[in-house]
């Protein structure tokens, strides 16, 4: 497989060309009447290079399929990856533009950092209060537009047909291709591109099939993976401690469940049934919000308060916080929130080591790469794997300052679910979340 991957150009540190004939002789000649001049070399055995050997894994297979998406766990150096492979095109004559897109501006701005450090391209940005896009387009040859997902729709369009013989296209977090708006706005739009490659943790979307399908037949298929238990055995994401929470519902939860089902069949009963993600949705939420989680809480984090040092914590609303808010305040936590636009600075101010601890929604679920996180408590955790493995990714990252890390993960887990009408499986969701946690926790670096 070595062998053919370098004789058909597939590897990213070498070019493999035609012979000329004379040559050619010169060598058989010289080899059937000559002795090798040197011992073989010795392999290699530099254990930091053999640890990044799936980057040149990666790239090998993008360059060899063409369109894909590489499904590599947060931190194990995607956009590296991405960024290497648009080089080795670029000097291939394969590609002379290309477009970035990704979602939400704290990864855009983290994109911008890394494409102006690392590639020779003029960068062009669309997204918040970059408006650039209307330049590269005049002249797209040999730049690069870095642009929100949801301008593609508006910016594709525009884009010259010949441009897209030589373009390659990558999409971060390519699983939020799959919303319906975007299907619905770029069906067709992206497969003119000569090169797409996805990039995500978790590539598939649970309960939408129709997402699936549009990002597989514009994009392309998973083509690479290197999962979390790979990264954790080979040292580039650092183990961690799993700690489980019990709690039990209240009968005012116990009474919303049982109102969200009854309001499902009445409606399947009228023939006005909703799909049943709905249902799921109602359960999950009334999951994530249930205040019963807030006593064991406080008395684990009262007993060992330095889980809180270096930690986000993830709830579902900013409300569900103000209850948290009041535990660390307690407990004289240097913490801030984290929740809209207009709280950026925070970001900025934890990843300084200026606050201890950040309460969020799902701001920082996606892409942010503050490499001093150390814990992070889940009150809110979706059933799908997709949200869990992204914010588990934010702690789990090597700390150079701290190369000795090992992070902590605090889940809360209801145990009173059993005999109770549940079409729909989510209330067994803690349970199936905390048997994954637990497998993954047990991985040891080799």
């Amino acid at each position: 497989d070595r062998f053919n991957l370098i004789w058909e150009n597939g590897d990213v540190n070498l070019r493999v060309y035609e012979m000329p004939d004379a040559i050619r002789r010169n060598l058989v000649e010289f080899t059937t009447r000559s002795a090798r001049p040197y011992a073989p070399p010795a392999s290699p055995h530099d254990g930091s290079d053999a640890r990044w050997q799936h980057q040149r894994d990666a790239i090998a297979s993008f360059l060899k399929a063409k369109n894909g998406i590489l499904e590599m766990a947060t931190g194990t150096g995607k956009t590296r990856t991405a960024l290497t492979i648009a080089d080795e095109l670029r000097q291939r004559g394969l590609v002379d533009t290309a477009i970035v897109a990704a979602y939400g501006t704290d990864l855009l701005d983290q994109w911008h950092k890394e494409l102006v450090r690392r590639t020779t391209m003029p960068v062009f940005r669309a997204y918040e209060r970059y408006h650039e896009a209307q330049s590269f387009l005049n002249d797209p040859e040999g730049a690069l537009l870095l642009t929100s997902r949801q301008a593609l729709a508006d910016i594709l369009p525009k884009l010259r047909s010949n441009a897209y013989r030589k373009a390659l296209l990558i999409c971060d977090e390519v699983h939020g291709m799959g919303s319906p708006s975007l299907v619905a706005s770029l069906s067709g739009r992206l497969k003119p591109f000569a090169y797409r490659l996805g990039l995500s943790a978790t590539p598939e979307r649970e309960y939408d099939g129709d997402g699936n399908r549009f990002i597989e037949d514009e994009i392309g298929p998973v083509i690479f993976e290197f999962n979390l238990k790979d990264a954790i055995r080979k040292g580039i994401l650092c183990g961690f401690d799993y700690i489980e929470l019990e709690y039990e519902f209240s009968d005012d939860d116990r009474a919303a469940i049982r109102q969200a089902i009854r309001r499902y069949h009445a409606k399947v009963r009228s023939g006005d049934a909703p799909a049943i993600e709905a249902l799921y949705q109602d359960i999950a939420r009334i999951r994530k919000l249930s205040k019963e989680k807030i006593p064991p809480f406080s008395t684990y984090v009262h007993a060992h308060p330095e889980v809180l040092q270096r930690s986000l914590i993830f709830v579902e609303t900013a409300e569900y916080g103000l209850l948290v808010q009041d535990i660390l305040m307690d407990l004289h936590i240097d913490f801030h929130t984290y929740y809209g636009d207009d709280d950026r600075i925070n970001l900025s101010r934890f990843a300084r080591g200026e606050l201890d601890c950040l309460i969020t929604c799902h701001r920082i679920s996606e892409g942010i790469d503050i490499r001093s996180v150390n814990n992070i408590v889940l009150f809110a955790s979706a059933r799908a794997r997709l949200e869990t493995v992204q914010r588990l990714g934010r702690c789990l990252r090597i700390d150079p300052d701290h190369p000795e890390k090992r992070a902590t993960v605090i889940d809360f887990i209801r145990v009173d679910h059993e005999n109770e009408d549940d079409p729909t499986g989510e209330l067994s969701a803690d349970e199936e979340r905390r048997d994954w946690f637990r497998d993954l926790a047990a991985t040891r670096r080799v």
